[in-house]
């Protein structure tokens, strides 16, 4: 504003000099263009940690977004973040790369609740052998040495089915209307060489060994569990009573047959076996049939980690576990009872 116009102003308004200029200062920063009206900062919370035990509104949120992604069946979106949710949550993490807890941290809900986040791989649950580490597959060890079930489901929840063509073994449980249908676990085996793996149709008996020695041929093996006689399920072979002596060539051909008889199984597999089966469950061994495309296609998927180029040095207890069962969750209905090999 010129001299004369601030003149002009005072004359007409009869303000002071000083309060026409600050008039003046008010008009031109409501006007000018270059000032903007600050915006407070937006700040986006991390989602609150979830964990087993918990409930409420954002357990209902997390367990239908597992639903959606099909991690978690519809009827188990209870607002309790129960077993099933641990689980669900788990196979989450495995599936998409996360660490691996079984906790639904800020991380993994931030992932879930976003549009990278992967749909469940059923034959992942089936078959949780196909994600893990060699670590986990040969050498997990939880120390325990004379240690034995407390009990299992009804000798009748499973059926087992060892297919010695395609060196598979699977366990079904039954559907509605009472047939062994239902898929429960897939698990690459390696049964006895030249045939010596006894065939047909046996109720499981009721030895087990935790960790023992071979008499045959003096390896070490871990979980066995009884079929009939001296054969069993148990896990791949050890030189000594320490799963760091794990025997290599006896993991090179894992997958063919090459034990003396029993069906060797990885670790988590052969304990799963060890934990769940009953005795007097039924257990078909059959030669199996190369137009089976059915069980070719699940042998097929049962890729399992390579021999590692070196041997590997780690603590068993720094072994992750990342299978999909835990033995406090399993129905305790027919008691252990130890029986013996002969």
């Amino acid at each position: 504003m010129t001299a004369a116009l601030l003149l002009l102003a005072v004359m007409i308004t009869g303000c002071t000099k000083e309060e026409a200029r600050e008039s003046e200062r008010a008009e031109e920063a409501t006007v000018s263009p270059e000032i903007e009206p600050s915006v407070a900062p937006v700040v986006k919370q991390r989602p609150t940690p979830l964990q087993e035990g918990m409930e409420g509104e954002n357990v209902e949120e997390l367990q239908a977004r597992l639903v959606a992604l099909n991690y978690l069946d519809w009827e188990q979106e209870t607002g309790v973040y129960g077993p099933e949710t641990f689980y669900a949550v788990k196979a989450f993490q495995v599936q998409n790369g996360l660490e691996v807890s079984g906790i639904a941290d800020e991380d993994m809900q931030e992932l879930l609740y976003s549009g990278d986040a992967q749909e469940c791989d059923p034959f992942d649950l089936l078959a949780p052998t196909t994600h893990m580490s060699f670590e986990e597959l040969v050498m997990s060890d939880d120390g325990t040495r004379n240690y034995y079930p407390k009990g299992y489901p009804q000798a009748g929840t499973y059926k087992i089915i060892v297919d010695l063509k395609h060196q598979v073994t699977m366990v079904f449980s039954k559907d509605e209307e009472g047939n062994y249908t239902v898929p429960v676990r897939y698990m690459l085996c390696s049964t006895g060489k030249n045939d010596c793996t006894p065939k047909g149709k046996f109720k499981m008996d009721k030895y087990h060994v935790r960790f023992s020695q071979f008499v045959r041929d003096k390896t070490y093996g871990q979980f066995w569990t009884q079929i009939r006689g001296a054969i069993y399920f148990h896990s791949i072979l050890y030189s000594q009573f320490d799963t760091s002596t794990y025997i290599e060539e006896v993991w090179e051909r894992f997958g063919k047959a090459d034990s003396h008889g029993c069906v060797r199984l990885t670790v988590p597999d052969a304990k799963w076996m060890y934990f769940h089966i009953a005795p007097g469950t039924e257990c078909v061994v059959r030669d199996g049939d190369a137009s089976d495309a059915e069980t070719a296609a699940i042998r097929e998927r049962l890729v399992l980690a390579a021999l590692p180029e070196e041997r590997v040095d780690i603590e068993p207890a720094q072994i992750v576990d990342t299978d999909y069962w835990r033995e406090q969750d399993i129905p305790i209905e027919t008691p252990f009872v130890q029986g013996s090999q002969n």
